[in-house]
């Protein structure tokens, strides 16, 4: 283990070779030395007892993790994104189904990112503080999950846990296992009047207001599209939009930005990010614990219930002045696991996490 004095010399090193590194090395180096990225210590603010909890504020039923004042505990840390793979869902339709799409599902549209921490061996394109804060985040994440099932499973007998469907996910093995995380963003579809229920948007436009519920003056602008502008290769966006009314329906811009700043829109997301490309992303930690199916006829997994341990993501930003990076071609060989909430191209069934 290096010394204080080692790692004070080792900062003043980085700080004296910064301006001659990447722009990317620059803005990384930055980043990961403000708030709130992960450090070593990170974890210790995070309170073992009473968490998570539940959260009236954030208005359903899951449990956050909180910090010391009780607000959702939020963090930052660099990352590399991964389109491929059945876990992204970045691409038309997002965490939707291509069938059988109706309202309840369409208020719950999610998009999903799968990334990866910055590899280890890249010091000379990443400096050594960036490579420490990705793979932190993943420790964080091991001791945070670890704490909440040792509670929860303290005075159930071993045949009785819960599935657990932890943070991260993980292939391969022995010195070729590699670990994701899947990033869940807010609803896109923004709550409020831009979409009511089918009865009241039918009782509005029978009153003379706009079909679906919206409000004229609640016009589309290029970050926040309407529905209806939105790719549709299978015309599902389009028949719930006549059968409901949803004309007026806008699909809201989320804080994802490009190297710019530039906030990117929803539908370009599998256009404007690459795999490859470094981004800083800022997650809050959530667990859905899912009742036990009672029914004679359930599946075995089922019968126990679960816990689906769940990071959302509240920003997504490329380092100032970062390129896209180009398409990854290695193949991907995940496993075809879609039982922890996350939607599964594979399966074409969208797992929604109850409310």
């Amino acid at each position: 283990m290096s010394t204080s004095e080692d790692s004070v010399t080792s900062t003043q090193m980085s700080g004296a070779i910064c301006s001659v590194q990447s722009p990317l090395w620059r803005s990384l180096y930055v980043t990961c030395a403000t708030f709130p990225a992960i450090n070593e210590d990170t974890v210790l603010s995070v309170p073992s007892t009473n968490n998570p909890c539940p959260l009236r504020a954030m208005g359903d039923n899951a449990e956050y993790w909180v910090n010391d004042g009780g607000k959702a505990f939020t963090f930052k840390f660099p990352a590399t994104v991964d389109l491929g793979g059945q876990f992204d869902c970045t691409g038309p339709y997002f965490n939707l189904p291509h069938t059988r799409l109706d309202l309840g599902m369409l208020k719950k549209m999610q998009a999903q990112f799968k990334i990866c921490p910055l590899d280890t061996q890249a010091v000379g394109t990443f400096p050594e503080e960036a490579i420490k804060c990705s793979s932190s985040a993943l420790d964080m994440l091991n001791v945070l999950h670890g704490e909440a099932e040792e509670a929860r499973n303290a005075f159930l007998v071993p045949q009785l846990y819960p599935r657990d469907n932890p943070f991260w996910r993980s292939y391969g093995q022995g010195d070729n296992e590699h670990f994701s995380v899947v990033l869940t963003t807010d609803m896109l579809i923004g709550k409020g009047d831009s979409m009511q229920s089918p009865s009241k948007a039918k009782a509005t436009t029978m009153a003379g207001g706009p079909p679906g519920g919206g409000t004229l003056s609640a016009a589309a602008t290029p970050l926040h599209p309407l529905l209806s502008d939105l790719p549709d290769p299978l015309g599902c966006y389009a028949s719930l939009i006549r059968q409901y009314n949803l004309h007026y329906t806008i699909v809201v811009a989320l804080n994802i930005c490009d190297g710019e700043g530039t906030i990117i829109r929803s539908q370009e997301y599998n256009t404007k990010i690459a795999t490859g490309t470094v981004v800083v992303v800022e997650c809050q930690l959530k667990l859905w614990t899912i009742a036990p199916n009672r029914r004679d006829n359930a599946q075995a997994k089922d019968k126990n219930g679960s816990r689906r341990y769940q990071v959302m993501l509240k920003s997504m930003k490329a380092p100032k002045k970062c390129p896209m990076a180009e398409d990854n071609e290695e193949e991907d060989n995940e496993d075809n696991e879609d039982e922890d909430g996350l939607y599964s191209k594979d399966t074409n069934a969208m797992q929604v996490s109850e409310e």
